[in-house]
Parts: C-alpha cells; structure tokens; sequence
C-alpha cells in the first residue's frame, strides 16, 4: 500500500513538471518573440524650417508731401520729430525716446551722436540720429532713418537708407514719380541767400540714401 502511494506520488510530481516546463517554455518562445519584433517606425521627416516674417510695408509711414520736393508726409515728420530732443533754453541735443512705429510690435529707439568742435569763434555742435527701421518702401529693402543737423544753425538733413545701390534706388523712385538728378548728385529745390534746399540719391554705408538737405 505504502509502495502504491509512492508511486502515485511520483506520478503526480511527473504530471505537474512536465506541465511547468511546458508553461516555461511558451512563456520563454513568447518573449523571444517579443524581443525579434523590430521597435515601433517613428514618422521620420524634415524639421518645418522656422517662419520669416514679411518685411514691415513702410508705405504709411514714409514719404514725401509732394515727389517734387523734401517736404515729408506728417507720419514721417513725426518720427524724424521724436529721434531727437531739444532743451529749449540751450539748444542742446538728446537722443529721442523709444519711437511707436506702425507695423512694429515694440517701440524703436533711436541711436544718438553728438560731436562738438569749437575753433576760434566758431562753436560747431553736430547731431546725428539713426533709427533702425528694416522693412520696404516701393519694392526698396529700407533700412532705417537718418537725421543730421548743426545746432543753432540751417544745415541740416534726413534721409531714408536704402541697402540696394544708388542707381537702382534712383530708377526705381524715378519710376514712382520722383523727380531725382542722377545718383550722386542734387537737385537745388529753393535756393536763398544764405540757404538752399537740396534732394538727391546717395551713396551711404554701402547702400544708399534718398537725402533732403538744407545749408
């Protein structure tokens, strides 16, 4: 009896290992599988390249009253306006403060020069203010605005920088209605005794300037 019970007991140990190996080996041949997958295809592609904006539509904010002559439009009188402060008791200059232009998200400050020479009994105080103001007018890539003047005196200019050439600048405002001489010189508009007033296309830092100018 004793033997039979053993055997049995034998019998059963068989049963369960053979049906654990053959868990085990399953278990193991799903895993193998698993592992052979190849991993999951990600999408591959070429990064977007980032946006440009379009350059800023200058056409509101500059121009000149009249092609014929420098009078500038009131938009771009204010701007030239506010590149520069003057005290009033002595006439001296300052660099404007932060200038709202139309088409930009932030305020543009300008840059400021100030250079004073005093010989004998002249007392020279010269200003120059750029504002950088990248965009395009009349299909011209702009790049900024210049105002040049001697305190306490006549002289003085503005002038819209161009990063084309002269005569590219010159041809293609002519063919707006400009009336301009050809690039490098002037065109008296009023001339005075002690004054005249000049309009011109000229060379500028490697581009041009379409320049009003009084002295």
């Amino acid at each position: 009896m004793k033997r039979k019970i053993q055997i049995a007991a034998l019998a059963l140990l068989l049963l369960l290992a053979g049906a654990l190996t053959l868990v085990l080996q399953q278990w193991l041949s799903a895993r193998d599988d698993a592992t052979a997958l190849p991993p999951p295809q990600q999408a591959i592609g070429k990064a977007a390249p980032p946006s440009t904006p379009e350059p800023v539509d200058l056409g509101s904010v500059l121009g000149l009253g009249s092609l014929a002559d420098c009078s500038p439009s009131s938009a771009l009188a204010s701007v030239l306006e506010q590149m520069v402060r003057t005290d009033p008791r002595t006439f001296e200059s300052r660099r404007g403060g932060p200038i709202g232009v139309p088409g930009y998200e932030r305020p543009i400050t300008p840059t400021f020069e100030r250079r004073r020479e005093i010989a004998r009994n002249i007392d020279m105080r010269e200003v120059t203010a750029d504002l950088d103001l990248p965009g395009r007018w009349h299909g011209l890539l702009v790049t900024g605005l210049r105002r040049y003047f001697h305190e306490e005196s006549d002289v003085g200019a503005f002038a819209i920088l161009f990063a084309e050439p002269p005569g590219r600048v010159r041809e293609t405002l002519v063919r707006h209605g400009f009336r301009l001489p050809p690039a490098g010189e002037f065109r008296v508009l009023d001339e005075h005794e002690v004054s005249s007033m000049m309009i011109g296309v000229e060379p500028v830092d490697g581009g041009a300037a379409l320049s009003c100018a009084t002295g």
